[in-house]
C-alpha cells in the first residue's frame, strides 16, 4: 500500500504524466471534500441511552431509521449537574455564543446553549459530551407537533359554527360534574395550558385574570392568537373554564386559575421553558392537548420531574391526549407514552374507545370525546372532539377534585379521576337500558 501511496506522489511531479494523476487527485480530493462536508452536516447524539443520527436533507434532518422529518437550530440543549451554572457552562466551549436557563431542576439543569457558527455545531456537541459535569447534549429540534385533530371519516370537522343558544355539553351530567359543583367550581386550583394560543376577550372567557401570560416563541407577556388558526387553546380552555353565565357553555372548573403558555412551535427548548413556567407559577395542572411525533429525553425527564416533585412533593397533574391517530403506543414513541404523565384517550358515551383514539398501557384513562360545544376565536362557539377533547374534560375535572381535597397525591388523583369515567359509563348504560325497557 506504501508503495502504490508514493508511486502516486511521484507521478503527481513526473512531467510527463503529471497532468494525468493531477485530473486523478483533483476527482479524489473532490469526492472527499464532499464526503466529509456530508458527514459533518449529520449529527449524533443520545436519545435514552440509544445512539441517534440526524440525516441532512437539504433544508430538513431526517432522523435515521424513520420518516421523521426535523429541523436542527444553532442551539444545544445542555443537561448538568446541579453545581453547573449558565456562567461557567458558557466558559466550557470558545463557540458558545449564549447560555439560557430553561429548567431548574432538585437534581439537574436543563440549559439552551447557543453556537456562534451553526457548522461547527457537532463538534461542540461531541466536546460537551465528554465532559463529566455534562449529562446529556442534544440538538435543539422542532418536530411538527400532532394537535388532536381526529380523522374526517370519523367525526365531523371542529370547525363548524353553532349558534350560542346550542347546548352539548352531554359529559357534564355523565360524570356528575352538578354534583361536584354542589361544593367548588375549582377556585383555588391553577391550571397552565400549553397551547397555541388564547383568545380570553371571549364572552364566555373575559372573566379570567390569567396568573400569567406569555408567549413563550415571541418572548412576550401575552397568549393572544396570532392568526385564525390559533384556535386550539381557545377551545380547550373554554371546556375548562366557560364562565356560568346562561349563554354558551358551561366551564367544568370556571372559577379555577389560568396560566396561559402560548407555544405554537415544538423547538425543544420552547417546551421545556413552558413546563419551567408553569411550574414557577405554582400549576396544580398541566394541560398538553397534544403530542410531537418522538419523545426526546429532556421532556420525558422534565414531565417527570414535575409529576414525583411538583405540588410540594404530591404531583403535578401533567394531562396529555393520547393522540388521534388510531394507533397503539410504544415506549419513547411520543409524549403520551411518559409514564410520569396523566394521558387520556378518547371514547364514547358508554365508555367504549372511538375507533380515532390511540391506545397502548401508558394510557391512563378514557374520556367523553365525541363532538361538543365549545369557545372559538372571534367570540364565536363551534363543535371540539378528539382527545383534546377528552384531556381537557380531565383537566377540569382533576380540578374539582383538587379544589376539594387539596392533599390528594397524583396517584390518588388519577385512582379518582378513573372511578369518575367510571360512573359515567356505568350511568350511560342504566340510562340506555331504561330506554329499551
Amino acid at each position: 500500500m506504501q508503495s502504490i501511496f508514493f508511486q502516486f506522489l511521484a507521478g503527481i511531479f513526473n512531467p510527463k504524466i503529471h497532468r494525468r494523476y493531477q485530473v486523478y487527485l483533483t476527482l479524489f480530493l473532490s469526492l472527499f471534500c464532499i464526503s466529509a462536508a456530508s458527514l459533518a452536516k449529520n449529527l449524533t447524539f443520545n436519545n435514552f441511552s440509544e445512539s441517534v443520527s440526524l440525516i441532512k436533507q437539504q433544508q430538513h434532518y431526517l432522523v435515521a431509521g424513520s420518516n421523521v422529518k426535523v429541523s436542527v437550530s444553532n442551539r444545544l440543549i445542555v443537561k448538568t449537574s446541579k453545581k453547573i451554572t449558565k456562567v461557567k457552562l458558557q466558559q466550557y466551549h470558545q463557540k458558545i455564543n449564549k447560555v439560557t436557563e430553561l429548567f431548574i431542576g432538585q437534581q439537574s439543569h436543563f440549559y439552551a446553549v447557543e453556537i456562534k457558527d451553526k457548522a461547527v455545531l457537532s463538534e461542540v456537541l461531541t466536546e460537551l459530551t465528554t465532559l463529566p459535569e455534562i449529562k446529556l447534549v442534544q440538538p435543539d429540534i422542532l418536530q411538527l407537533k400532532q394537535k388532536s385533530t381526529v380523522q374526517k371519516q370519523a367525526i365531523k370537522k371542529d370547525t363548524v359554527s353553532v349558534p350560542s343558544s346550542f347546548k352539548s355539553n352531554e359529559y357534564i351530567a355523565q360524570l356528575n360534574v352538578p354534583d361536584l359543583w354542589q361544593t367548588t367550581k375549582g377556585a383555588g386550583i391553577k391550571i397552565a395550558i400549553i397551547d397555541d394560543g388564547f383568545a380570553l376577550k371571549h364572552p364566555d372567557l373575559q372573566h379570567l385574570k390569567p396568573l400569567l401570560a406569555y408567549d413563550v416563541t415571541n418572548k412576550k407577556l401575552t397568549a393572544q392568537p396570532l392568526s385564525r388558526l390559533d384556535s386550539h387553546g381557545t377551545k380547550v380552555a373554554g371546556i375548562i373554564f366557560a364562565q356560568h353565565n346562561n349563554i354558551g357553555i358551561d366551564g367544568i372548573a370556571p372559577e379555577a386559575d389560568i396560566i396561559a403558555l402560548r407555544q405554537p412551535d415544538s423547538w425543544t427548548s420552547n417546551t421545556l421553558l413552558s413546563f419551567n413556567l408553569a411550574a414557577l407559577a405554582n400549576a396544580d395542572i398541566i394541560n398538553c392537548s397534544w403530542h410531537s411525533q418522538w419523545l426526546l429525553q429532556p421532556v420525558a425527564e422534565i414531565v417527570t420531574e414535575l409529576a414525583k416533585t411538583g405540588r410540594n412533593g404530591k404531583g403535578i397533574a401533567v394531562i396529555f391526549s393520547s393522540g388521534n391517530q388510531g394507533k397503539a403506543l410504544n415506549k419513547f414513541s411520543s409524549e403520551a407514552s411518559i409514564p410520569a404523565a396523566i394521558v387520556v384517550g378518547a371514547a364514547d358515551q358508554r365508555g367504549n374507545r372511538l375507533s380515532f383514539s390511540n391506545y397502548g398501557a401508558s394510557v391512563d384513562l378514557l374520556n367523553y370525546g365525541k363532538n361538543t360545544k365549545t369557545t372559538l376565536i372571534l367570540g364565536k362557539y363551534g363543535y371540539f372532539s378528539g382527545t383534546s377533547l377528552a384531556s381537557s374534560i380531565t383537566s377540569g375535572l382533576a380540578a374539582l377534585l383538587l379544589s376539594q381535597q387539596p392533599e390528594l397525591t397524583l396517584s390518588q388523583l388519577l385512582i379518582q379521576l378513573k372511578e369518575l369515567t367510571q360512573l359515567a359509563v356505568t350511568k350511560s348504560t342504566k340510562v340506555t337500558l331504561s330506554k329499551k325497557t
